[in-house]
């Protein structure tokens, strides 16, 4: 059961459109931090403020990406750091690896666990979440008849992973039916929780799930886990640096993460959280003599790395902080609803996003037009208003998914509206 088989990708042409790129670049770090530094309670919606963050970044300007929660733009800042970091390391080749690299990793793993409010003995640094939850998944010591709980809604290659254990060693793999707009945390605990049994040994959870943008109480389902002796792993792709949370109190026994969506990093870095008592019981992906069975770096080993990219998580942190968490999700949980509030109401619309409880969702919505497939109106969006977003074609949820982030602003979701509605 792979991603792909549920998000089709509008398989949209645009080899056509040409590169309307913005050059304005923020060079100097203090320049752009002083910038982003006057804000007040209000700088949630004021415009001005976000004209000058979406000046920030280099993006498109022939058609609107309202598709960021696969890959999103770096901000400048990042984008310059990593370069020049490249040519460094590139000018440097084996010397820089041989005598620079350890000091580099282990530089950004301090900052990356004090940003995250991890413990930097429990903190891998990887290329993705697929890597980070596949190397939890396929390196557990699972016995044959062992349960798993999954979710419906989870990530197609976290799914695909489980089901490999099953046909590898025999495991038991149930899955919860998630309410696409649950009343109370309850419904979702239960969900979980009714499926258990002594054999349970795992629950898989996804803190944002990428269909819909729902948020799940992912605490409240770790604590009635941890009662049992149940052990749990969270995905957390699309919820670290987009909504304002503490890793480390979601209480999770493994958590992973990918830093190309809401940190605005470069493609190929990502973390995996392990508790210390559960490191040494997890086989990692790729055989390592290096380090002890019981420390986190064992995980790492993937052959020689891209450290220019490990680098520029620090430079990705730094513009983050910025703005502030706080700041981050006001902004994008108010394009979210900037733009549903002016079409929630249609008859012909269904929401696939909870909305009446906005600490059930953020930045991203999904909906559908009852007269459209979500592959007709992927398609229709980009082909007649140049909307760019991804229609979700699954048994749980038929829409298109629009996933703004914090360079978009209130008129390309204008245009998202006025579009909407020619359509209905």
């Amino acid at each position: 059961m792979k991603r792909k088989t549920f998000i089709s990708n509008s398989s949209i042409m645009l080899s056509s459109i040409t590169l309307g790129l913005d050059y304005n670049i923020f060079q100097d770090k203090n320049e752009y931090i002083n910038k982003l530094s006057k804000k007040d309670d209000e700088t949630y919606s004021d415009e001005n403020y976000w004209k000058t963050v979406r000046e920030m970044f280099r993006f498109q300007k022939d058609y609107i990406n309202l598709e960021n929660g696969y890959f999103s733009p770096q901000p400048l800042s990042t984008e310059n750091f990593h370069i020049s970091k490249a040519k460094y390391i590139n000018s440097n080749t084996s010397w820089f690896m041989r005598k620079q690299q350890h000091e580099e990793i282990e530089n950004t793993r301090k900052n990356l666990a004090s940003f995250l409010s991890l413990d930097t003995e429990e903190l891998a640094i990887t290329r993705n979440t697929t890597e980070s939850l596949n190397t939890i998944i396929s390196g557990y010591p699972w016995k044959k008849g062992d349960e798993v709980i999954v979710g419906n809604q989870d990530y197609g290659s976290m799914i695909a992973a489980f089901e490999q254990q099953v046909k590898r060693y025999g495991i038991v793999l149930k899955t919860a039916n998630i309410s696409i707009n649950p009343l109370l945390d309850e419904e979702i605990v239960n969900s979980y929780m009714s499926l258990v049994t002594p054999k349970t040994k795992i629950i898989h959870l996804t803190h944002l799930i990428n269909l819909s943008g729902q948020i799940i109480p992912v605490r409240k389902i770790a604590d009635e886990a941890h009662k049992r002796g149940i052990e749990v792993i969270v995905d957390a792709a699309h919820s670290v640096a987009h909504i304002n949370f503490n890793a480390k109190q979601l209480d999770a026994d493994y958590l992973g993460a990918s830093f190309h969506k809401w940190l605005c990093c470069p493609l190929g870095v990502g973390f995996l959280a392990v508790k210390k008592k559960f490191i040494s019981k997890i086989y990692p992906l790729m055989g390592d003599s290096d380090y002890a069975n019981d420390n986190i770096r064992k995980f790492e080993h993937t052959g020689t790395k891209p450290v220019h990219t490990i680098m520029a998580i620090n430079e990705a942190i730094n513009f983050h902080n910025a703005i502030g968490s706080e700041l981050k999700e006001k902004r994008l949980r108010y394009l979210k609803n900037y733009w549903v509030d002016r079409i929630k109401n249609y008859p012909e619309i269904t929401i696939n996003t909870p909305i009446s409880d906005e600490n059930r969702s953020c930045a991203i919505a999904n909906f559908g037009i009852s007269k459209y497939t979500p592959q007709q109106l992927a398609e229709k969006l980009f082909e007649k208003h140049k909307i760019f977003s991804v229609a979700i074609d699954h048994p749980a949820i038929k829409g298109v998914r629009i996933t703004p982030h914090i360079y978009n602003n209130t008129a390309e979701l204008d245009k998202l509206v006025e579009a909407v509605r020619s359509m209905i």
